[in-house]
């Protein structure tokens, strides 16, 4: 028994010296980085580059698969998803479920470009006329106080998807979950 205590004994004062025995340096005057900061608390966000909606779609138009050399085929898509959407309906990547050339695949755009994910299964839902949806950042404008609510101190997450004339918003705070449904022809909630 008396073994044990010492041991715990040790533990608990060798324990605040390894905690606080870390490699540290001062940071010399003579360098000019206006991003040494220290230790700091990243956010989520940090780094990741926004899309309009507008951007991705204009971009799907012009898109080529690899194995495509003459102009770019049609593109049928079934839907749409916006992935960590900001307040103004803009999206770290947006991901369209598309037929290319008779073929389904999911294609993610993102700040890197395009990334292609080939998808074996049906694309079930009806294909999607943007001529005659409500844009995103239109969505988020026209129904701001609704998707921002009250701003609580923990950060949100939004996932935005289009698919069989819904816009579907899941908005994800910590461990609440809430989830808007909007008509993608009007923009308006649907309760």
């Amino acid at each position: 028994m008396r073994k044990f205590i010492s041991i715990i004994f040790s533990i608990l004062v060798l324990l605040p010296l390894i905690l606080s025995s870390a490699c540290v340096t001062q940071s010399s005057t003579s360098q000019s980085n206006p991003q040494d900061v220290g230790i700091s608390q990243i956010s989520p966000n940090a780094g990741s580059q926004y899309i309009s909606f507008d951007a991705a779609q204009q971009n799907l138009l012009a898109y080529q698969p690899a194995s495509s050399g003459g102009p770019a085929p049609l593109k049928t898509v079934y839907f749409v998803h916006g992935t960590d959407v900001n307040e103004s309906g803009y999206a770290a990547s947006w991901i369209f479920g598309v037929n290319i050339s008779d073929r389904a695949e999911l294609l993610a755009y993102g700040e890197g470009g395009w990334i292609t994910i080939p998808w074996n299964l049906p694309l079930d839902s009806e294909e999607i006329n943007f001529d005659e949806v409500v844009l995103p950042d239109r969505l988020f404008s026209q129904n701001h106080a609704v998707i921002l609510g009250t701003l609580s101190q923990t950060p949100e997450r939004r996932e935005l998807d289009l698919k069989q004339g819904l816009y579907t918003l899941t908005i994800t705070s910590g461990s609440t979950v809430r989830i808007l449904v909007f008509s993608a022809i009007t923009g308006e909630l649907i309760p």
